[in-house]
This record gives structure tokens, sequence and C-alpha cells, in this order.
């Protein structure tokens, strides 16, 4: 078979990438250049808001250059937000919305070549930035704890 005839083959025959299914997962890059996942739950986290610039000047100061890609399926004002406060750090930020694209995570940050990190979760890059707020149950003391101080 000529190089034409493969060329027009794998045209017709749909999608052009190498590993779609990764890239479909990571927002059109690949898992090696991933630096650090967010969830949707850690995306609208009011921490995750306040501490945003910080995480955004360690990871660009770190790991040049910095790319942030962020989820259509967030909302569009947390989408502004984040984008204004990458760019404002001189991160190039895109809003991914790719209409194959399942992807369970809501931010992703990443660089143009490998750096293979073994886990890229919010927990593990930044393990004291979501503090769980204590219950309302553990913190209330009745009346004979406080008494007795038990």
């Amino acid at each position: 078979m000529t190089d034409l005839q493969k060329t027009i083959l794998q045209k017709s025959s749909g999608e052009n990438r190498l590993d779609p299914d990764q890239q479909r997962l990571y927002m059109g890059t690949f898992r090696e250049r991933m630096l650090l996942t967010l969830s949707f739950t850690e995306a609208t986290s009011k921490d995750l808001q306040e501490h945003f610039p910080a995480i955004c000047q360690y990871l660009k100061d770190k790991y040049p250059p910095l790319f942030l890609k962020i989820s259509p399926n967030l909302s569009d004002s947390i989408q502004i937000s984040l984008m204004k406060e990458a760019q404002a750090a001189g991160i190039t930020t895109t809003i991914v919305d790719e209409k194959i694209a399942n992807s369970p995570y809501a931010l992703l940050f990443h660089t143009n070549h490998a750096v293979n990190l073994e886990n890229i979760s919010l927990d593990h890059t930044f393990p004291n930035l979501l503090k769980e707020a204590p219950t309302k149950n553990a913190e209330k003391k009745g009346f004979w704890q406080k008494l007795f101080g038990g």
C-alpha cells in the first residue's frame, strides 16, 4: 500500500490522535505531562479559591512553562474567576469544550513536556490546603462535659 492510500484510510477512519482515550480523559493532553488534577468538589471549595494564586505561582516557578485547562462543566463565574487569576500569574489558560470529552476533572495543570509525576492529586501535592471543617457535633460539648472537663 502506498503512503497516499494509507493516509487516506487513516483520515477516513476518524481520529488521528495518539492515545485518544487518554487525551479525552486529560482534556487533550497526556498523563505524563500532568502536574496537578482537581476534582469538581476541590475546584469549587472556598479553600481552593483562597489559595489558587499561591498554587499557580508555586507550579509556575517549579514547572515552566505551565498551562491550565478548565472544564466547561464548572459554573461560568468560577471559570472566569480562575481564568483571570491564572492569566494574572502568567499561565496560559484554556476552557476545553470537546464534544466527546468526558473528563472527571475540573482543572488540570500541565506542562508541554513529560514530567511523569507519580501522584498528581491535590491532596498529595498540597496536603494541608483543604482543611476539613470540624462537624458541629464534635465542637459542641454538653453541659456535663463542660462541667467535668470530659
